[in-house]
């Protein structure tokens, strides 16, 4: 049977980061205790594996063990209720349910929710980056498989509206209505400058798909 360190995850509390409990570090199997590896490039390079199309789930699952616990000897269906646990664990939000989307975006998490359609964790790497080396005097390289997830998440989520992160994002969610003129000509270039690949490269799939699609039917014409 499964069990975990943090009691507060087994009834249902938030067990992310507290004033009077230490961060999670550990997962409980039985008797056993095996450390889990939540660094937060750790957790990064797990959200990365999750987006690969290359790797079945049942692949992910195994590199999945072995970049958190890494341990022998545990059952399968351990290591499947762990990974659940821990996949539960990195998603915790601190102000809503993460299986509820809040009604409006003011005010919400960076990093959960609506919001994460507006930032990527591997694009915008610089900027996060260079946003939390000149809010908190921290070099993220050196801290590298030593911060916590839940540490990183809420610095990410501290940073002001005036960072470089904080800006792009905010570039990204202006809307353009009621703009005119210059206004809207330079919000739309930074829009475009800043737009995320995964829309650059669905609208150039789209737009390569037309050209096809004409090109075919010019040809049998």
């Amino acid at each position: 049977m499964l069990k975990t360190l943090n009691i507060l995850h087994l009834t249902g509390m938030r067990t992310m980061i507290s004033l009077t409990q230490p961060l999670a570090w550990y997962w409980q199997c039985e008797d056993k205790k095996y450390r889990v590896n939540l660094a937060f490039d750790n957790v990064l390079r797990w959200f990365e594996l999750l987006d690969r199309d290359d790797k079945t789930d049942a692949q992910k699952g195994v590199i999945g063990w072995h970049m958190f616990v890494n341990a022998n000897g545990v059952a399968p269906e351990d290591r499947l209720k762990a990974l659940q646990w821990i996949n539960q664990y990195i998603g915790q939000q601190p102000y809503h349910d993460s299986e509820m989307q809040p009604a409006t975006d003011e005010g919400s998490s960076v990093t959960g929710g609506a919001q994460e359609e507006f930032f990527s964790y591997v694009q915008d790497a610089p900027a996060i980056w260079s946003s939390i080396r000149a809010f908190y005097g921290i070099d993220l390289e050196d801290e590298l498989g030593k911060l916590h997830w839940h540490k990183f998440r809420a610095m990410l989520d501290g940073l002001p509206g005036s960072s470089y992160f904080m800006r792009i994002i905010d570039i990204r969610q202006r809307s353009r209505q009621g703009l005119e003129g210059k206004d809207l000509i330079n919000l739309v270039d930074l829009q475009n400058y800043y737009v995320l690949d995964k829309y650059r490269n669905a609208k150039h799939s789209a737009e390569a798909a037309d050209f096809f699609a004409a090109w075919a039917s010019s040809a049998n014409k």
